[in-house]
């Protein structure tokens, strides 16, 4: 009897060791690190979501502890998953600071919504890890916001690190004839009257001005849009989001805001670095995602097409390019066919 009983103890032992290991595994919720919520809503709440970019991210957060002066500012990192100590450095160095650790990464979407649902701000400030403010910048789009109640989201001037405009920051809705204009038209023609026939304006005027979507790399949008428009579309791992957030802005009536004379330098591209095309499908796809969203079967054909049709001539420049040893074609080719596998998957 007493060999009984201590058989059913180990055996009692050994199925709460394996229930703690299920629910550390999958049950556990993911942590969140919050020094509290007492006092007045703040005036705004930067959201940050970070994947191994724990250098990047130090830098990033430096810039908005720099930049708040004059506001009352929250800060919410999401971190999803990073082994390289990302979330210990925000807890050791940025106290202040919200964090949520995700137990996967969740790509961009969800994560930003998790930063949403834990932040208590006016204006929610959506910025990339591999960006950095420049001073002034966030008073200057929340003092922007605060005198055209009509403005539902409000971006700033995107840079390079050399000081030169990112192009891809700003733009117009993806339709069949702006992605022929995209990818067929030379550079030189696509810009008649200083007006994009493509998907991105690079004119640089210095002049706030209404546009279709801003990137979401630094993008300041109100409380009050996000409520009643919704969250951003978690369905899409990353890339494009950005853009359908904005056009459901617009259709509930608020106006998308460029603002030059707020600036911020962004790299760009970093994350997307260290993926190996097992978690991350492909531009292409996100396009392809937003455009399916809001049109019927047959147009979204045409524009698969079309799309496909342009991504191939542009592979095909890269694969020249490779051959004469220039401009990194091959990595190009080769970041695009492993994005490509997890594309036809509807993710990105």
């Amino acid at each position: 009897m007493a060999g009984l009983c201590s058989a059913a103890r180990c055996w009692s032992a050994f199925l709460d060791a394996v229930l703690a290991c299920c629910y550390d595994k999958y049950v556990k919720p993911n942590r969140t690190t919050h020094p509290g919520s007492a006092g007045p809503a703040p005036d705004v709440s930067v959201i940050i979501v970070n994947w191994n970019l724990r250098d990047l991210l130090r830098r990033c957060l430096e810039s908005v502890r720099l930049d708040s002066e004059g506001l009352n500012v929250e800060t919410v990192v999401v971190d999803n998953d990073s082994t390289d100590g990302s979330a210990g450095m925000v807890a050791d160095e940025f106290p202040e600071a919200v964090i949520i650790a995700n137990r996967e990464n969740a790509g961009f979407g969800r994560a930003s919504n998790q930063g949403m649902e834990a932040s208590r701000g006016r204006y929610l400030f959506f910025l990339n890890n591999d960006a950095t403010l420049f001073e002034g910048a966030l008073g200057r789009m929340v003092g922007y916001m605060e005198a055209h109640p009509e403005a539902g989201a409000c971006g700033p001037r995107v840079v390079n690190p050399d000081g030169s405009l990112q192009v891809y920051s700003k733009g117009y809705y993806p339709s069949i004839p702006r992605i022929i204009g995209q990818f067929f038209l030379p550079q030189g023609l696509r810009h008649p009257f200083g007006r994009s026939l493509g998907l991105y304006e690079s004119s640089d005027r210095m002049e706030a001005r209404e546009f279709e979507w801003l990137s979401g790399c630094a993008l300041l949008v109100r409380r009050e849009a996000v409520e009643k428009v919704g969250s951003l579309n978690a369905d899409v791992f990353m890339y494009c989001e950005d853009m359908d957030w904005c056009y459901r802005m617009r259709l509930a009536g608020w106006k998308v805001m460029y603002l030059p004379q707020a600036k911020v330098e962004h790299l760009g591209g970093q994350s997307m670095k260290m993926q190996h095309g097992a978690a991350v499908g492909s531009h292409a796809a996100g396009l392809l995602a937003f455009y399916s969203r809001y049109h019927g079967v047959a147009a979204t054909a045409v524009f698969r097409a079309v799309l496909l049709a342009g991504y191939t001539v542009q592979a095909a420049g890269w694969l020249v390019a490779a051959l004469f040893g220039r401009g990194g074609g091959l990595d190009k080719l080769r970041r695009v066919f492993r994005a490509g596998k997890q594309g036809r998957g509807g993710g990105k």
